[in-house]
């Protein structure tokens, strides 16, 4: 979900956007199972998902900035 919005030329924006919908999504569709409120659900798994996808690009930028460019 996240690559999908740049296929048609949008930007991070929307990418973050629709990565945070389906997490909440996901985390709503899990409240079926748990016993916690859908709305509670949702946000619990959008803020893990944005968690860690905001370490993973905090990450990717360090590195960026200790090794360089790398040729493609």
């Amino acid at each position: 979900m996240p690559l999908l919005p740049y296929l048609f030329g949008a930007g991070l924006a929307v990418s973050v956007a629709m990565t945070g919908v389906v997490f909440f999504a996901i985390g709503s569709a899990k409240s079926r199972w748990s016993l916690a409120p859908w709305w509670r659900s949702g946000a619990e798994t959008l803020a893990i998902g944005l968690a860690a996808a905001g370490l993973a690009y905090g990450i990717g930028w360090a590195l960026k900035q200790v090794v360089g460019e790398v040729g493609v």
